[in-house]
């Protein structure tokens, strides 16, 4: 008997080539494809992420630029405020000294008054403030 010969070996390679075409056609080149765009959008959101980052950077330089100005015109705002709260301090002091000094004179003019007063009515009423105890003492009226 005659053998024929063994064609499993071509059946495979041709299933194996038709299969290899069928998975190309509908899974490889679509996974591929997919693959490829799963690539080029993670370079595209790379870049967005990139020059958004950029952008931060340029806007906090920014930002503290503003800051730093601004911190700058209010110290001088506040030294100036500072300044003029200092003289009109002095100005109020300067006032104050001036009126107590105006109250301390009328005071010292109404207290030399005063004494000037009192030490000429003194000698009177030390002379009435005695009669008045020797009459007591003695008991009697005095004769002036």
């Amino acid at each position: 008997m005659v053998k024929l010969p063994d064609v499993t070996l071509i059946y495979v390679l041709v299933a194996f080539v038709i299969c290899y075409a069928v998975l190309k056609k509908h899974l490889f080149r679509p996974l591929s494809r997919i693959l490829d765009e799963r690539e080029a959008d993670a370079r595209e959101a790379e870049r967005v992420y990139a020059e958004s980052r950029e952008e931060l950077e340029r806007a906090m330089t920014e930002a503290e630029q503003k800051l730093s100005l601004a911190r700058r015109e209010g110290l001088k705002t506040r030294e100036g405020l500072r300044a003029e709260g200092i003289a009109r301090l002095e100005e109020n002091l300067q006032k104050a000294r001036e009126a107590a000094a105006r109250q301390l004179d009328v005071a010292a003019r109404e207290i030399e008054s005063q004494s000037k007063s009192a030490a000429a009515d003194l000698p009177g009423r030390a002379r009435a403030l005695a009669r008045t105890l020797a009459e007591k003492i003695l008991g009697r009226k005095i004769a002036a």
